[in-house]
This record gives C-alpha cells, structure tokens and sequence, in this order.
C-alpha cells in the first residue's frame, strides 16, 4: 500500500492533518526562541506539546506554561497563540470529535512517558493509516491515555477588562514581587478598591492570588531553562533563597530542585 508522506514544516502538511479522516493526526514543528505562531483556530481539537523547550500560549481566557511534562488540550475553533520561551521541538497531535476530550475548554495536562513515546511515534506514521495499522494502534492507545491523564491547575486566567489587561501585561513582562495594590490601581488609573473588583470579577482571583500565580509560573519557565533557583528567587523579588523555595514548595508541593527532577 502506497502511503503519503508531507512535509511537517509546509503548510500543506498541516492542511493534510487537519482534512484527514483519521480520529487521531500528529505534526512536529521546531521554533527558535522568541519565535511567535500568531491567533489563529483549527477545525479540529488539538494537544499541544513540546518534547524541549517551553511555551507560552495565550487564548482571550487565559494563559498556559508548557513545559516538557504537560501539553494543553485545546478544544475545536478556539483562537491561540504561542510564544516560545528558548528554542522548542513541538509535537502537536490533532482530534477528530469521536475522542474523548480531556476537558470541555483548554485544559493543561499531564505527559505520562507513555503518552510522549506514543506521540513521538505517531509521527513516524503515514497520515493516512489504514484501520489495522500500526498507526491505527498507536493512535488508539493516545486516545486511551488521553482519557486517564490528569488535569492541572496552571493556568493564568486573562481579563478582557482593557485596563486591567493592560496592567496584567506590564506585571507579566516584568514578573516581581514589587508593585502592590496601591501602585497597580495608580498605574491603571482606578481605585486600589476598583482594581480589586475588578481583579475579582474578571479572572476569578484576587490580586494577590493572580500574581502569586503568575511569579509560579515564571519560575517554572526559568527552571526549565536551567536558570539555578537562587538566581531566580532573586530575580523575582524574594529577600532570600529560602523564602522563594519555601513559596515554590506550598504551591506545587515540591521544592525547585525536586521539580526540575521531574523535568528529566
């Protein structure tokens, strides 16, 4: 049987696996850092993930670290983009609507080392397997995996509120412990009562929670590029090694060291 073979950096490849009547489609991208795939949607449900690197991918809901131990399921005609934090190996799998999805919105999870052999091994097949091949086989058993994996709370929620927007953006391009209440509100223009409502209504979180949640995840994204966490901690804000690690262990239950392990 003759079987077809694309090109995974054209256009035509990712076209061939959005069309394909197949439930389960893998395509693999590589990205040097800083590099951008701007808004765009799918036809069909996708699993976002990087065997290197890290991500970060922005939807109007909010906003997804993506190490090498968690993807993002993204349902069917949701807007994304992603922006690449070093270089990046991703290694994208596509859902037709007979799998079971994970989550009814975009949902971080967990890579299990099965899940990821199986993905790396999706892509060695033809897009067009037939129904008792390999392929076939592998893509069920990602299905089946994708059923059993656990969901994680990381995500960082966006507000639509423009000023509020506006002041995220500012505190997520200089991620510090610096900068409260009071001088957030001033630099927006509203009351510190005002932001805090609009904190509240907006993402779901009060100030203080959001960036709490945003420094957790900006220390991720540095420990996963081997920045030590002493340095980090400083960068942060933290007044010293043991306050940072101490923050890092209550919110994941681990310390920064035991969590790079896992990155192994």
């Amino acid at each position: 049987m003759q079987t077809e073979t694309i090109d995974i950096r054209t256009d035509e490849a990712l076209a061939a696996c959005l069309r394909v009547a197949r439930p389960v489609a893998a395509l693999a991208f590589d990205y040097a850092e800083d590099d951008h795939v701007p808004l765009h949607e799918h036809v069909k449900a996708q699993l976002i993930y990087a065997i290197e690197g890290t991500m970060v991918l922005s939807t109007r809901e909010g906003r997804w670290v993506l190490l090498p131990t968690r993807a993002l399921w993204v349902p069917a005609k949701t807007q994304h983009s992603i922006r690449m934090r070093g270089s990046v190996r991703m290694r994208t799998v596509f859902f037709d609507h007979t799998v079971v999805a994970p989550a009814s919105g975009c949902e971080a999870v967990s890579v299990s080392p099965l899940l990821r052999e199986l993905i790396v091994n999706m892509l060695q097949e033809p897009v067009r397997y037939a129904a008792t091949s390999r392929g076939a086989q592998i893509a069920a058993l990602i299905s089946s995996e994708l059923r059993v994996c656990h969901t994680l709370p990381l995500s960082l929620p966006w507000p639509r509120d423009a000023k509020l927007r506006k002041a995220c953006a500012a505190m997520q391009r200089n991620p510090n412990l610096s900068g409260d209440m009071e001088y957030w509100a001033a630099r927006s223009g509203v009351s510190s009562r005002t932001l805090a409502r609009l904190f509240r209504s907006e993402t779901g979180m009060s100030f203080g929670e959001w960036k709490a949640q945003l420094l957790l995840l900006e220390a991720q994204v540095r420990l996963a590029q081997g920045q030590s966490s002493s340095r980090i901690g400083a960068a942060l804000g933290y007044a010293s090694h043991a306050a940072f690690s101490a923050m890092f262990r209550k919110a994941t239950g681990l310390t920064p060291s035991e969590h790079l392990k896992n990155l192994c």
